[in-house]
């Protein structure tokens, strides 16, 4: 889950995704795991979304 956290703010590093793209880009496999870890990220001040593009950004 570690790993799957950095390869998630790796992908997001280069522009911000959609779930979707982000699932691609950092290779998690499970939309609901891919999801939880974005909201925890985003608890923890690290990752932001917007809500008006439902892209995920680096916070």
């Amino acid at each position: 889950m570690l790993n799957d956290r950095e390869n998630i703010l790796s992908a997001l590093r280069e522009k911000s995704l959609k779930l979707r793209e982000v699932m691609k880009r950092a290779n998690v496999v499970n939309e609901e795991v891919c999801q939880t870890l974005l909201l925890k990220m985003r608890d923890e001040g690290l990752v932001k979304f917007d809500i008006h593009s439902g892209r995920w950004l680096i916070g």
